[in-house]
């Protein structure tokens, strides 16, 4: 059942999606995973789709987190270019949005909060995981098209694709940063305000209320 894609680039980079627990997960690869209800031998069950992306590599988190990058920068920009070549149609001589779009293969697989890492035996490890409270698909591992680096090339490319890995490691611990930070907030909000000192008496002010 598993369908893999393989390119002959010098650092290997193949994409793999099955069932875990029935297709071998391939090792030294960054897997996102998703649950879904399906019909295996006729039964209906919950099963756990994976999608493994080889091309890691080390396990630094931001080396991890780019093949799976490329990936979703990809799909973005196939899909644009899919809307882009059929969005006019001629309707009675006038020009009118299709509305013809392709939905992302990906997505459902953004709607965890760990990117795993499969070791040399295929077994899964949580590699990045992200603040509870934060998943994937709200981060900038799904990058948009009014983002540079849906249209740079080259070494601007590869910079993007660095610099927004280690964003989305920045982003991943955001979460409970900001928490501390509320708690700060609130915790100021609530100090109780300091008393004024009292105004200290000079020696001549003394002699003057004791005349009087």
């Amino acid at each position: 059942m598993a369908q893999k894609n393989a390119t002959n680039n010098n650092v290997k980079f193949n994409v793999t999606y099955g069932i875990l627990g029935i297709d071998t997960v391939p090792a030294n690869a960054a897997v996102l995973l998703n649950e879904r209800k399906m019909r295996i031998e006729g039964e209906l069950t919950s099963a756990t789709e994976f999608l493994a992306i080889e091309g890691v590599k080390s396990t630094k988190s931001e080396d991890i987190v780019m093949p799976v990058l490329a990936v979703m920068l990809a799909d973005l920009r196939e899909r644009e270019g899919f809307a882009s070549d059929f969005k006019v149609v001629m309707l009675n001589g006038t020009e009118t949005d299709s509305r013809i779009r392709a939905k992302s293969y990906f997505t459902k697989y953004l709607k965890g909060n760990v990117i795993y890492k499969s070791n040399s035996n295929g077994e899964l490890n949580k590699a990045v995981v992200l603040d509870e409270g934060l998943r994937l698909s709200g981060t900038c591992i799904k990058p948009t098209a009014k983002q540079p680096i849906f249209i740079a090339k080259g070494n601007d490319l590869r910079v993007l694709m660095h610099k927004t890995a280690e964003a989305f490691c920045q982003q991943a611990r955001m979460f409970s940063g900001i928490i501390a930070k509320a708690k700060s907030i609130f915790d100021t909000t609530y100090v109780a305000e300091e008393e004024k000192p009292k105004a200290v008496k000079t020696d001549t002010q003394a002699q003057a209320v004791a005349a009087a």
